[in-house]
Order: C-alpha cells, then sequence, then structure tokens
C-alpha cells in the first residue's frame, strides 16, 4: 500500500508542486486582498460579518444538519466541476483557475478576520477555519492533479502521431473511484466543519461580541 502511495506521489510530483503552489500563491492574493479595500467597504463588510456571527450564536442561521449537507453540496459540486474538466481537454485551464479561486477566497477570509479582529481574529480562523481544510486542501490538491493528469493523458493521446494504449474503460473507472475517495474526505470535513467548527464558533462569538 505504502509503496503504491510512494509510487503514486513521485509519479505525479511535478503536478501536486504546481497544484500546491498555485493554491498557496491564491491564498496569498486572497490576503493581499484584504489591504486594497477601501476603509468604507472594510466596516461595511465587517458590519455583515458580526450580524452573521450574532444571527449564528442565536442559532437562527441554520442548524448543524443543514450546514453539514450545505457544506457537502459546496464540496461536491467544486470538486465535481474539477473532475468534469479532467475528462475534457479544453478543461484542463479550469482545474488550475479553480483550484486558484478557492486558495483565494481561503485567504481572504482568515486576512480579513485577522486585519479585523486581530488575535482573536487568529484564533477563530484556527478553530472554524482550519479543522475542516486539514481534510478539504489534501482533497482539492489530489483532485486537482487526477483530474489534470486524465486531461493531459487524453490530450498526449490526440496530439501524438503514434497510436498509445488507452483502456478508457478501465481508466474511467479508476477516475471515478478517485471521485468516490474524494467524497469520503468530504463527507468529513463537512462533519467537521457542521458539528465541531460550528460549534466552536458560536462559543468564541459570544465571547468576542
Amino acid at each position: 500500500m505504502w509503496t503504491a502511495i510512494s509510487r503514486h506521489f513521485q509519479k505525479r510530483a511535478a503536478l501536486y508542486l504546481f497544484s500546491a503552489v498555485l493554491l498557496m500563491t491564491g491564498t496569498a492574493f486572497g490576503a493581499l486582498t484584504v489591504n486594497s479595500m477601501m476603509p468604507v467597504q472594510k466596516l461595511e463588510l465587517y458590519s455583515y460579518v458580526k450580524e452573521f456571527f450574532s444571527q449564528s450564536s442565536s442559532g437562527s442561521v441554520a442548524k448543524p444538519v443543514d450546514l453539514f449537507w450545505e457544506s457537502m453540496i459546496h464540496n461536491l459540486k467544486f470538486t465535481g466541476a474539477m473532475w468534469i474538466a479532467g475528462i475534457s481537454i479544453i478543461g484542463l485551464p479550469l482545474i488550475f483557475i479553480l483550484l486558484f479561486l478557492k486558495g483565494a477566497v481561503t485567504g481572504f477570509s482568515v486576512g480579513f478576520l485577522i486585519q479585523q479582529m486581530k488575535w482573536d481574529g487568529l484564533l477563530l480562523s484556527l478553530l472554524t477555519i482550519l479543522p475542516q481544510n486539514i481534510v478539504l486542501i489534501p482533497a482539492f490538491l489530489f483532485t486537482a492533479v487526477m483530474s489534470a493528469s486524465c486531461s493531459l493523458r487524453l490530450l498526449k493521446k490526440i496530439t501524438s502521431r503514434q497510436a498509445m494504449p488507452l483502456p478508457v474503460a478501465k481508466s474511467f473507472l479508476s477516475y471515478v473511484g478517485y471521485a468516490g475517495g474524494v467524497a469520503i474526505a468530504i463527507l468529513v470535513a463537512s462533519t467537521i466543519e457542521a458539528f465541531i467548527s460550528s460549534q466552536l464558533m458560536n462559543l468564541l462569538v459570544n465571547k468576542f461580541f
């Protein structure tokens, strides 16, 4: 098993490195975007954030079960878009664009909280954003790499002048299997977000506000 995992990473090391750097670049871009906002925009957005926190702590936003399904559907749509892009050659740029945007959104969220709430914002980010992302980020990277690998393989097949064996059925079943593994990871992450992170957020919000 470990040999297969090691072989998997060695074979796609360049794609994993590129995807990881792209995600981190997106995160840094999102965090830096906070500094480009006008003070009025920051104040207005922070008022919305405070209102959301207040409603969430009072239980008027959504129940944990509803948050679970919302998180599941959102993340499945995101990874599903990359998965579908992987079976089309023209979808290759979309895979990396989506990964960059995911990093940008996360970076903006964390950067905004830290800038507006200082150490309290850092604590809030660590306890409410980080836990589920420990599972989601590897899942997103894995999806991006496998989708890009599939797309590049199709591109190589089409552009190569030499006939290349391409067991379509076997490759597609493996690709579906990868998607199933990612779905399980999303299930775990959504459970953490809905039943752990949301409760920690409510406790912290009651303390901060």
